[in-house]
């Protein structure tokens, strides 16, 4: 993913050119109006019907075919405008607008705890996304997001309650949805492969963190059972925290 200059958790995976709030086009008709205290959808080892274009079909039967996530090709099955020669990436703690290679260790061996790599950006964006262990903070954006886990085990928010999520296991996201995805092993990261089936250009994207909304919405992250401690992993930023806040 290209490095996320966001509103404020995927992992985000961050814009430099997003709109503030007033600045957004009128929604389109997947797009809910208000958030979601999380998504109605379980966890579940069935690809999720809205969750099917011709790119995921395609990565997720590579996936399954043993393909590894770490040398898995950008750009297939109908999407472009990744970077081709960009792999794994990170940020620091001191500059997160730079992108740094993530290390041979992966996001485990990171400063930011997080690792991705961009798939595609147009007519959908796509990625893989690798959390280190610790802590993380839920968010929701206007684009329904999908995604499917290729290794670790972890958990997720999903209909108002925190579930396991393993490997082979899908989530459907709808719009607005809040939802967040926490690395609760010590030893090994929680890498998924994610998709926004109706939505392409990541720069246009604006993820929402319970510090960019107001106090109502404010309500509904605190129903949310997370840490709001400032740091993350030994007493480390990380994703949601270290992020740059909208201008």
């Amino acid at each position: 993913m290209k490095k996320l200059t966001i509103a404020g958790a995927i992992l985000t995976l961050l814009s430099s050119s997003y709109a503030v709030s007033a600045d957004k086009p009128a929604d389109k008709p997947w797009h809910n109006e208000y958030p979601l205290l999380s998504t109605p959808n379980a966890v579940t080892k069935d690809f999720p019907m809205a969750c099917k274009t011709a790119a995921s079909l395609g990565y997720v039967e590579a996936f399954k075919n043993g393909v590894n996530p770490k040398k898995i090709k950008a750009n297939q099955f109908g999407l472009r405008d990744a970077p081709e020669n960009r792999g794994w990436v990170t940020w620091t703690i001191a500059d997160p607008d730079t992108l740094v290679p993530c290390p041979d260790e992966g996001a485990i061996g990171s400063e930011a705890g997080m690792c991705w790599k961009e798939l595609g950006d147009k007519p959908e964006v796509h990625g893989i996304v690798a959390v280190a262990p610790g802590q993380q903070v839920p968010h929701y954006h206007r684009e329904m997001e999908c995604y499917f886990n290729l290794s670790g085990k972890g958990y997720t928010w999903a209909q108002e309650r925190m579930q396991a999520f393993e490997p082979g296991d899908f989530l459907e996201i709808p719009s607005k949805a809040i939802h967040y995805t926490p690395n609760v092993r010590d030893d090994q990261d929680l890498v998924w492969y994610y998709w926004f089936p109706m939505d392409g250009d990541f720069s246009t994207f604006n993820y929402q963190w319970p510090r960019d909304v107001g106090a109502g919405e404010k309500l509904l992250f605190d129903l949310v059972p997370y840490s709001s401690t400032s740091h993350v992993r030994s007493g480390n930023g990380g994703y949601g925290y270290d992020v740059p806040m909208k201008k």
